[in-house]
């Protein structure tokens, strides 16, 4: 299986229809996805059903996707934690997806209150199929049938994201974020673009809770998007945003509010262009680890990591001080400290993990072809008399890991050199 980005598949074109599933596409009809901060209390889901009533009512056709409410994921999780050292992942998958479909139904139920006639779906009942492990799966294809028979109905179809049933019958979770992918499965699957509603108007050049005079981006490439979401932006998911661009998905990013215009990824933009800086992303919890080994047997240290890539734990920038010394960083929500020791110990190796580290990434196009990009990023991140402790580039990203006390700062002083802080369309 090839767990790096899912792809709905759909049955044979038919003359009649755009989507390929042999049904034609209803007249106006696009995919709205609304997060879990946009439905976090009862008042909030009954504004969003007055948005959906308001376009419904225009003629608009709608497939909703949605989010747990506010923290009700992270309320389940920490509930499986009260009642088990180690959750099972089956059964954690049985109780998160529970979180969404709560969302769904609640939203139906208020939409119905408003005279809409709407239904809510499973990811299953919507026909999202899913393969991959309990809590990691991707969706491998989408059959739209019953969406359509609802949407004939002129019925409002709210989805419930982050879920669908593999080939066994099992219920399966897609990860955190894994709505986004929903939201865009079903674009792609009904051939129609898909809108992201969050508590931000778009996608801003860096964290507006950290940047204040960060602004929104009229739109961004698929590439750039991906990076960004990879690198710390919360905004959209990046297995999202690569299968949209994989299925060329329009995305729109707006305020729940709807009241401003947002962000559009797509891909148009010139085929050659300079340097230019995009925007700065950064990840809060980041973690050295350290592996070594004894000389014989030798490849302790890379056992070691192959068995953390197993539980969970994503490596970005790995360094071979020697062949008995590996050292990586670790993005995210890494396996506990006590875990990668653990598994550490088992083969044989030794471990040290060292926390209090962030990320900031500087993200655009060629930015390696102009040295003041590098420069600057370390100018950035340098302390005096300390050295940066990792670093990695590309074309079209640069990071670096910093003390987690630095990191604001450094994000803001990365925002300003490269004069993110001016209106868009400014030279810079």
């Amino acid at each position: 299986m090839n767990n790096s980005c899912e792809v709905p598949e759909t049955a044979s074109p038919d003359p009649r229809a755009s989507t390929g599933l042999g049904i034609a596409t209803p007249p106006a009809l696009v995919v709205r996805k609304y997060g879990g901060s946009s439905l976090a209390t009862p008042e909030l889901v009954r504004a969003v059903a007055t948005r959906i009533a308001t376009a419904a009512e225009r003629g608009q056709q709608v497939v909703v996707v949605v989010s747990a409410m506010g923290a009700t994921t992270d309320d389940l999780v920490a509930l499986a934690g009260k009642v088990a050292i180690r959750p099972d992942r089956r059964e954690l998958d049985q109780l998160m997806a529970t979180g969404e479909q709560v969302s769904a139904a609640v939203l139906a139920l208020a939409l119905q209150r408003r005279g809409v006639k709407a239904v809510s779906l499973s990811g299953d009942q919507a026909g999202v199929v899913v393969d991959g492990p309990a809590g990691d799966a991707v969706i491998v294809r989408v059959d739209a049938t019953r969406i359509f028979e609802r949407l004939r109905e002129a019925q409002v179809v709210v989805v419930a994201g982050f879920q669908g049933r593999d080939r066994d019958g099992e219920l399966r979770t897609l990860g955190r974020g894994g709505s986004d992918t929903t939201a865009v499965a079903l674009a792609a699957a009904l051939g129609v673009s898909c809108e992201i509603y969050t508590d931000v108007e778009g996608v801003h050049t860096a964290d507006p809770r950290i940047v204040r005079d960060s602004t929104p981006l009229p739109s961004v490439s698929y590439r750039a998007m991906t990076e960004l979401a990879g690198n710390g932006a919360r905004v959209l998911h990046p297995r999202s945003v690569a299968l949209a661009e994989r299925r060329a998905v329009p995305l729109r990013v707006t305020h729940s509010s709807g009241g401003e215009a947002g962000t559009v990824v797509e891909n148009a933009q010139p085929l050659e262009g300079g340097p230019e800086v995009v925007g700065i992303a950064h990840e809060r919890q980041v973690r050295l680890v350290r592996l070594t080994g004894d000389d014989a047997p030798r490849g302790r240290c890379a056992r070691a990591l192959v068995e953390l890539i197993g539980i969970g734990l994503r490596p970005d920038v790995l360094t071979w001080h020697s062949p008995t010394d590996l050292r990586f960083t670790a993005r995210g929500e890494p396996a506990p400290a006590d875990v990668v020791r653990e598994v550490a110990e088992r083969v044989g190796a030794r471990c040290e993990v060292d926390d209090g580290f962030g990320s900031i990434s500087v993200v655009g196009t060629a930015l390696l072809d102009d040295p003041r990009y590098l420069i600057g990023l370390l100018r950035a991140a340098a302390e005096p008399d300390a050295a940066v402790p990792a670093i990695a580039t590309s074309p079209t990203r640069l990071t670096a890991v910093v003390p987690a006390k630095r990191l604001e700062a450094a994000v803001s002083a990365l925002h300003r050199a490269f004069g993110l802080h001016q209106p868009q369309g400014t030279p810079r």
